[in-house]
């Protein structure tokens, strides 16, 4: 049996692979679980869900410590060979829980940049601390690690696991013929095919995603030409309120809207003048990926893990500093202009889902002895 968990089963790209990698593992004909804290969600088809709380607790770090336990009794109880973390907000869930338990092997897959070395972006120095102590822990428990860029082969923690063979490089990818089977026939928000060009943007609210600056250079943008911004996530703190009231400091709260998290991107990446991406830093962001496959003009942050390896270094959309607000906003009214626009083509075929699945199974394969 394989167990793969993520925390909940939310609108995020962690999700959305570790769907993606239980339902592909459970076609091959493997034993498949997906697990998670706790319930709701969209699962994968075909594969059992089990959650293991019975919702959110008064706390993150309580609900986390909830989550240690009830996993050690599940792994426990059903005796997984191998255990999957899908993403890196459940490492340290997966890695204590499966203390003591014989006969499982775990994989670790590397969803975000734990190094976050740009000079500007907030990553405090005793948390940026309890990153690398976490990351050279799980390194040294894991069977394998599965990293989802090339740019985070250089994490010195997981120098001897890359020397001992035990390191993957498995970037994200998507199927384009399925996304664009989701765009749908009706515009999901009234802004969308308006009368004003629309920029969205698509992310957890956290500071990592960047929002405060894309703020800053939707102002700058919004003083040169109309327009309105979306940007579709959210957060369990009170970071939309902050949004909001930012928005409202900068005078462009009537253009902006923040919808919270939907279930089909597509139909809004699709019908968007301009898609940006201004994360500090990222893994491999599916949603660049998203908007690639549904031809949305891009704008994305150069540190945002392998995206300027998916745009091809400029070529199919524009990179930018992500502490560069005025930057920001000249690429964002770049990729408004009809005359200026750089649309990404064909560039997404070069990222299909057959070499993930692929390379999912060897590994899995390779694991398992089968």
């Amino acid at each position: 049996m394989i167990c793969i968990y993520v925390h909940a089963l939310v609108a995020t790209g962690v999700v959305r692979n570790a769907r993606l990698i239980a339902a592909d593992l459970a076609l091959a004909g493997h034993d498949v679980q997906l697990v998670t804290a706790l319930p709701g969600g969209e699962g994968a088809a075909g594969v059992p869900h089990h959650a293991l709380l019975p919702g959110v607790g008064h706390s993150r770090l309580r609900e986390k410590a909830d989550a240690v336990i009830a996993l050690h009794r599940h792994l426990r109880a059903h005796r997984p060979r191998l255990l999957i973390s899908a993403g890196n907000h459940g490492h340290g869930t997966v890695w204590a829980a499966s203390r003591g338990i014989r006969g499982v092997k775990r994989l670790y897959r590397i969803s975000n940049d734990i190094m976050r070395a740009i000079p500007t972006a907030p990553s405090g120095r005793w948390k940026r601390t309890g990153r690398v102590g976490m990351a050279r822990l799980i390194a040294a428990d894991a069977a394998h690690l599965v990293l989802v860029s090339p740019t985070l082969s250089d994490t010195p923690a997981f120098d001897l696991a890359r020397r001992s063979g035990r390191v993957t490089v498995i970037a994200n990818g998507i199927d384009r013929a399925s996304a664009q089977a989701r765009i749908g026939d009706a515009a999901p928000h009234s802004w969308l095919g308006g009368d004003r060009p629309v920029v969205l943007a698509i992310g957890r609210l956290a500071p990592q995603k960047n929002f405060h600056t894309l703020l800053r250079a939707f102002a700058l943008l919004r003083g040169h030409m109309p327009a309105r911004l979306i940007i579709l996530g959210e957060s369990r703190d009170d970071a939309r309120a902050r949004l909001m009231a930012q928005g409202q400091d900068l005078g462009i709260a009537d253009d902006l809207a923040l919808p919270g998290t939907v279930a089909n991107v597509f139909p809004w990446l699709a019908r968007c003048d301009a898609f940006v991406l201004p994360s500090w830093w990222e893994g491999s962001a599916n949603v660049l990926l998203e908007a690639m496959a549904v031809g949305a003009p891009c704008v994305a942050s150069i540190s945002a893990g392998n995206a300027a390896h998916l745009l091809d270094d400029g070529r199919y959309g524009r990179l930018v500093d992500p502490g560069d607000a005025p930057a920001m906003a000249i690429a964002m009214a770049q990729q408004l202009d009809r005359e200026t626009r750089l649309y990404p083509g064909d560039r997404i075929d070069a990222f299909g889902m057959d070499a993930v699945t692929r390379s999912w199974r060897d590994v899995v394969a390779r694991l398992l002895g089968t």
